[in-house]
């Protein structure tokens, strides 16, 4: 944000060491002026947005200088100056209204200034329409300035405050003027000869309970200012008015409160004005509320603090009933809370003085930080609602902690919604406390608990892998982690979910390579071969058996596939006029053995690293002889021995071109024979017009993790002098992608 305007945090610190031993050099720290409602920040998340900022300063009441570059330190915008006297003004979100440069060549005065006024460019006022401030630099000699950019903008938010169904669909605030000074005037007012509209605010989803930030307009005053609400009360159509305050300010915060008249019981519409500073205009004459403890059906896990006005819930579910120490019936106004309140009692003869409420609370989640609310009463017979009448509840947040990617911020479920392994989380228990795992019947057990020794009673959460597991179709896979007392009781239960995806693996000194060539989207479990639909072990065969039995065009289904740059869609092996190519060759500027292992890999598998092939086709004893059968030896662990095996087929065509001699090579150690050897098979790299033959259709480029120099693996030669080299090859050549399993801690079965 602000690239083109503000300095970076780096430039900034430059621009403040500058000024070290100057004494001219001065830093405005500005912050954005916050909307307050009963003492308390209400700004909205999407009420800060700062677009553009400029500043200007006037002196002996003319414009001397303008400035543009701005730093940010944490919330506040920084600004350098050389100046000890003289007013400093700055504006936000104004660069497409307000010329500076245009001002200041016209000569405006600091008094025409100060009358300058702007209009909205989108009809109506917004959220973040401008900000403005002003800094008397000849008030402190201090070298660090505060200044508060004030909105430009009042705020009105919607309150339902009413036992009765009501559906709000439409606001209306009539006579809103459409222009507003930059400064706010004294006394407020707006600019003279100003067109004024209605703002209306329709709810195609009608409002059935509060909400903020509903409309915006300017600062300005009138006694024709008026709000109009349509809406649906008991399903009735409704429309109610009211009048708005002669004085609608900036950065003020109206409430068009729905309430219910203590007379009529019917419907009405009052506008509350939160002060700037957040002293609400109306005040309760009996005081805050109490609770009666006497009179509470309190469990011995609720606390009352000795003041009597906040009740403190522990984290377990809760239920209590709550009495409200109050002469008057008391009404609860329901707002959105994590629990539920139900009134039960009133000020009849039968229960004068016990107003009770039930109160009940789920558990507390895991990792959700304890909350204050308030419980809001409203006094029967009275006309305001007194924002000093209310109860505080203090909801606990749960003693055992957690961090890492599980988060249980909506639920008591966690569904990562894709494959995932390795630790998911940690959990730090109480010492009164144990955690287990517990799965659905049949399910594998696919989740370990590993205590971590430097922390008492913690444990990380690991999500294991099963190499070529059967199930592994992107099911659901699910486990339950439950929290409870040494003795079981207070239980807590909290599900894990993940999709189980795997692909078809092999063991080779030291890594778990997959058996089949990326296909389609190599990122798509979906376009790949999966451990649950393995055609070879389908068949009880090994794959290079598998590669020889299978028909035309299975093989060539398996064999086509290469990828190009950063693009995870693979190309086929197509016949263009007589010449084998790949679909869509082009060229490309994005190397893949630059990019991130895993890039161009589904979840949980990535690019093997040259060292994890060079355990494999690195001899000790000169070239490997692909085109023969035969062994050579790596310095792998001391030494291995790899065994080699090559076949050919020549019954393979793509359109009209014959392709012959497809080599597919099968290697194994022979001190792992209890795994299924690795098999290399793939068209031959493309890197220009001519297609993907050379001599023969087998000179196979493999992607390779080598993200310093590029360097990668190439199997080539003629086919009676063929062998794997070492070569980094350019950024358009077309590569085979063959994943390896990435590292997991706890492999299951």
């Amino acid at each position: 944000m602000l690239s083109a305007v503000f300095l970076t945090t780096s430039c900034n610190e430059e621009m403040t060491k500058e000024g070290i031993g100057s004494t001219l050099t001065r830093t405005v720290k500005a912050d954005i002026g916050t909307f307050r409602i009963d003492g308390r920040n209400a700004t909205l998340p999407e009420e800060n947005q700062i677009d553009d900022l400029q500043a200007c300063l006037f002196e002996n009441g003319t414009l001397t200088e303008i400035y543009t570059e701005f730093g940010k330190e944490n919330d506040q915008y920084v600004l350098q100056i050389n100046q000890k006297t003289g007013h400093l003004y700055m504006l936000a979100n104004t660069a497409d209204r307000i010329d500076l440069q245009e001002i200041k060549a016209r000569g405006l005065s600091e008094e025409e200034w100060l009358k300058t006024t702007l209009s909205s460019t989108e009809g109506k006022a917004h959220a973040t329409d401008f900000f403005s401030g002003m800094l008397d630099l000849s008030e402190t000699t201090e070298g660090t300035l505060p200044m508060t950019l004030k909105r430009g903008v009042a705020r009105f938010d919607l309150s339902i405050r009413t036992l009765k169904s009501v559906q709000v669909e439409q606001v209306v605030l009539k006579n809103m003027t459409k222009q507003s000074y930059i400064f706010q005037q004294n006394p407020v007012s707006a600019p003279e000869n100003e067109t004024v509209q209605d703002i209306i605010t329709d709810f195609p989803q009608a409002l059935e309970t509060s909400t903020e930030g509903i409309a915006y307009v300017y600062e300005q005053s009138g006694t024709n200012l008026k709000v109009c609400i349509k809406m649906k009360v008991e399903g009735q159509g409704r429309t109610v008015e009211a009048n708005l305050p002669a004085i609608l300010k900036r950065n003020t915060v109206y409430t068009l409160n729905i309430g219910t008249d203590p007379v009529t019981t019917d419907v009405k519409l009052s506008v509350i004005e939160w002060e700037n500073g957040g002293d609400h205009t109306l005040a309760s004459e009996a005081g805050s509320l109490k609770v009666d403890t006497k009179a509470s059906d309190l469990p011995g896990t609720v606390t009352v603090t000795a003041d009597k006005n906040r009740v403190i819930l522990p984290y377990m579910a809760t239920k209590l009933t709550l009495a409200v120490d109050c002469d008057d019936e008391l009404e609860f106004i329901p707002d959105e809370m994590p629990l539920t309140v139900e009134t039960l009692g009133g000020t009849s003869p039968e229960t004068r003085g016990k107003n009770l409420f039930r109160i009940q609370k789920e558990r507390w989640r895991l990792g959700v930080p304890g909350k204050e609310i308030k419980l809001r009463f409203h006094r029967k017979g009275l006309n305001q609602t007194y924002p000093d009448d209310y109860l505080t509840l203090v909801l606990s947040d749960n003693p055992t902690k957690i961090e890492g990617l599980i988060q249980y911020n909506d639920s008591y479920v966690y569904d990562f919604g894709r494959y995932i392994d390795n630790e998911l989380g940690i959990l730090t228990l109480p010492e009164s406390k144990k955690l287990t795992v517990e799965y659905e019947s049949g399910e594998d057990h696919w989740i370990k608990l590993a205590e971590r020794p430097e922390t008492a009673n913690s444990f990380r959460v690991l999500g294991g892998w099963k190499p070529n597991d059967q199930t592994a179709n992107g099911r659901e896979q699910k486990a339950k982690l439950v929290i409870c007392n040494i003795d079981g009781s207070e239980r807590e239960e909290y599900t894990v979910i993940r999709r189980n995806w795997g692909l078809p693996v092999t063991y080779l000194n030291g890594v778990w390579w997959c058996k089949y060539n990326a296909m389609g989207d190599s990122k798509n479990f979906n376009d790949q071969i999966l451990s649950s639909n393995d055609p070879a072990a389908k068949e009880g065969k090994s794959l290079f058996d598998y590669l020889r039995d299978c028909t035309a065009e299975e093989f060539f289904n398996l064999w086509k596939w290469q990828y190009q740059g950063k693009t995870t869609q693979g190309m086929q092996v197509i016949d263009d006029n007589g010449v084998a190519k790949m679909e869509g060759y082009g060229t490309s500027t994005v190397h893949i053995n630059k990019l991130a292992p895993t890039a161009m890999a589904p979840d949980g598998y990535e690019l093997p690293s040259m060292e994890n092939f060079e355990r494999v086709l690195n001899s000790t004893s000169g070239y490997i002889w692909m085109m023969w059968d035969g062994g050579h030896t790596t310095a792998w662990n001391g030494g291995s021995n790899i065994q080699r095996r090559q076949r050919r087929r020549n019954d393979i065509t793509v359109g009209t071109v014959a392709m012959t001699d497809l080599i597919y090579i099968q290697m194994y150690n022979q001190a792992e024979s209890q795994y299924e050897p690795l098999v290399w098979y793939g068209p031959g790299a493309q890197w220009d017009a001519n297609g993907i033959k050379h001599a023969h259709y087998n000179s196979m480029l493999w992607a390779t993790y080598s993200p310093d120099n590029g360097q990668g693996w190439y199997f080539v030669g003629a086919m009676n002098a063929y062998y794997p080299a070492k070569n980094g090859a350019g950024s358009s050549d077309t590569r085979i992608l063959r994943f390896k399993k990435s590292d997991v801690e706890y492999i299951y079965q």
